[in-house]
């Protein structure tokens, strides 16, 4: 992945969006969402898939394997392996709790705090672009909820 991405103030661009009608320009606008979101994740201390993990087990209540596949809708051999990289890699641990069959998973402290840097790095660069909107950025908010669940309804027909 390259370690730049296009920049929203190329003058190139302009002659791009100039002809495109409207559905075309939003592809390309998240496309170009999506480039920055990449190169984002690539410079993430944290993987997609311990992010996530991190992410489901943050509100301090272990899991099992079965109940994080269910709550993320993966397949549990997927959760499985990701768990597994994940304690190798020291985020997690796994322990046994008397009474129950299943061992649990939580994060640790190292995992934790490497979760929040990572979050905070990740929604400080959607911060900056709201603010680049400066007073419209309740609107767009707003405009961008609707859009996205319109473009949900028409990709579940």
């Amino acid at each position: 992945m390259p370690s730049t991405t296009p920049s929203s103030t190329d003058r190139t661009l302009d002659q791009v969006r100039a002809g495109l009608r409207d559905e075309r320009r939003v592809a390309s606008l998240l496309w170009r969402l999506e480039v920055h979101r990449r190169l984002a994740e690539d410079r993430s201390a944290l993987n997609q898939s311990d992010g996530r993990l991190l992410w489901f087990l943050s509100d301090g209540r272990p899991r099992t394997l079965r109940e994080i596949a269910d709550g993320l809708n993966l397949e549990q051999s997927t959760v499985n392996r990701q768990v597994n990289a994940a304690l190798s890699a020291g985020h997690l641990r796994r322990f046994a709790e008397p009474g129950l069959p299943a061992r649990l998973i939580e994060p640790t402290e190292e995992g934790l705090a490497l979760y929040e840097a990572a979050s905070a790095r990740a929604l400080g660069a959607y911060a900056d672009g709201l603010a680049a909107l400066g007073d419209d950025s309740d609107e767009f908010l707003d405009l961008l909820e609707t859009f996205v669940g319109a473009y949900g309804e028409a990709v579940r027909e």
